[in-house]
């Protein structure tokens, strides 16, 4: 529901009228959107399909969150983010000679001029879910970063000061 009701915002901007009933103009191609319509012709804005799960993850590397769908009864779908704009810094965490190599269960934050930004590394978030490691922060393009903060699964600390934006930085533990 959630999907839809993004792509519905994102695609059908409502535009100002006289008329107290909204309308919407599909601009969804001019949007980059693209999606089958297997309903029928009078709910042809409707994307009819059963999920089971979602997972958000940067597919390619380009610092934005794509969605993965696990749709019952057919193939997954992926959509690939071409719309969200600001800045990203993604952070792998690995602790060699550890039964739990990447850290889950561990708390990052993420401290910028504007705000401070939590993560908790996860390995599941609900049913046919999944989180990868690889932590994500979305924040202003024009924020400053200033540290990042990991507190371990085991209460050890590590700060990493004046971190580089837009980028994915790897922080192996050590001891």
């Amino acid at each position: 529901m959630l999907l839809m009701l993004l792509s519905e915002s994102l695609a059908y901007p409502q535009t100002p009228n006289s008329s107290p009933v909204p309308v919407f103009h599909d601009i969804a191609s001019q949007a980059g959107l693209t999606a089958s319509h297997i309903s029928s012709a009078e709910k042809r804005y409707v994307i009819e399909s059963m999920s089971g799960g979602i997972g958000l993850f940067d597919c390619d590397n380009d610092g934005k969150l794509d969605i993965v769908v696990n749709n019952v009864n057919g193939g997954a779908q992926l959509f690939h983010n071409q719309l969200c704009g600001g800045s990203s810094l993604q952070v792998d965490l690995f602790w060699p000679g550890s039964h739990n190599s990447r850290a889950i269960g561990s708390t990052l934050i993420l401290s910028t001029d504007t705000a401070n930004y939590y993560r908790d590394v996860k390995a599941a978030s609900g049913y046919l879910s999944g989180d990868p490691a690889r932590i994500h922060f979305g924040y202003p393009q024009d924020a400053v970063l200033r540290k990042l903060q990991i507190r371990w699964p085991d209460g050890a600390q590590s700060v990493v000061n004046n971190p580089a934006g837009n980028s994915i930085l790897e922080v192996t533990r050590s001891g």
